[in-house]
């Protein structure tokens, strides 16, 4: 059985759940917001262990998992508990008791916990890049408004302008990345309640989103859109397949050897003179723009992935990050 740890509204876990009845393997949809109030969760731990979840579906062995999607986790729903002591709590063991329950799920995961956990930190991200070959923006992040200034004013001093953007998104609260303004530097001295990315800005005569599921990479280029950042736009912009440089390949497999991911959703962009300059990975980044695009079977891949992983992690780069094939604790949702 392969678990998919997402929920019913995400496109892409159904994109790939109905990938994975097509090829006759059986599935299940672990949504964590299913707890408590329609579903209980037991472990026993003698022996091997065993995890079972009884759902108003039926009762799944999660134990048995042959692989695992670690795709968009949701929280736990605790709203029935009105006192917020008892409610954090309540979240605590809950915290412990599912993490304690995917220690007993030892079947590679895309991606396995430990890998997610860290990998999804940009300012690491932006350390390790450089050391495997790939270009990064000049960039501070920092609560600090005059080191800030500083930062801002010596892109000036070069000739260049400078961005600022978030470190992640929530569900209540997105921001795009923006060119700093005179507006915006009005406002730095409330950084000292959040920090915040500041980088140098890269012109681009395209965006490129690679997309990495075990050895297979797909890249799509996206041209014709905001010049900032192209998901203002993608409706209007022209996309298409990206011939990928060889040794643009080689560092973003290293990249995500490093990080011991399987899978990973990549932002480069060209500069006119040729050159790409990475951005960021996700590991859990959307692909079915990049399907639409570029007409890269993405949810075949990762469908194929899951249904036979040793395999596919045989004598991949990607797949040695699954040596430890029992995740380590990450955070809920």
């Amino acid at each position: 059985m392969i678990v998919v740890i997402s929920h019913p509204a995400d496109l892409h876990a159904q994109r790939v759940t109905d990938a994975l009845r097509a090829r006759g393997r059986e599935n299940f949809l672990l949504d964590l917001a299913d707890l408590p109030a329609s579903a209980t969760l037991s472990i026993d731990p003698a022996g091997p262990g065993k995890v079972t979840l009884r759902h108003t579906s039926g009762v799944v062995d999660l134990s048995s998992a042959t692989a695992v999607w670690w795709r968009r986790p949701q929280h736990v729903v605790l709203d029935a508990i009105g006192d917020a002591d008892a409610r954090g709590f309540a979240y605590g063991e809950w915290h412990e008791a599912i993490h304690g329950a995917y220690q007993l799920m030892p079947c590679p995961w895309m991606n396995p916990l430990h890998a997610d956990e860290i990998a999804s930190h940009k300012a690491l991200q932006l350390t390790v890049a450089p050391q495997v070959g790939l270009r990064v923006p000049e960039t501070l992040m920092t609560s600090d408004a005059d080191a800030a200034r500083e930062f801002i004013a010596r892109q000036e001093a070069q000739g260049r302008r400078a961005v600022y953007k978030i470190f992640a998104a929530t569900h209540q609260v997105w921001r795009e990345t923006r060119l700093v303004g005179a507006a915006d530097l009005a406002h730095l001295p409330s950084l000292h309640l959040a920090p915040v990315i500041f980088q140098e800005y890269v012109p681009a005569v395209a965006d490129i989103r690679v997309t990495l599921v075990g050895e297979r990479v797909f890249a799509m280029s996206i041209s014709g859109g905001p010049e900032v950042d192209f998901r203002l736009g993608l409706g209007q912009a022209r996309t298409g397949p990206f011939d990928l440089p060889e040794p643009v390949v080689a560092a973003l497999r290293a990249l995500m050897t490093r990080f011991g991911l399987v899978y990973g959703a990549v932002d480069l962009r060209l500069t006119a003179e040729g050159e790409l300059v990475f951005l960021e990975v996700n590991p859990a980044g959307e692909f079915l723009f990049v399907e639409s695009g570029a007409g890269h079977p993405v949810t075949d891949a990762v469908a194929d992935w899951l249904s036979d992983p040793v395999t596919a992690a045989l004598g991949t780069r990607a797949g040695e990050g699954l040596a430890a094939r029992v995740p380590a604790a990450g955070s809920v949702g």
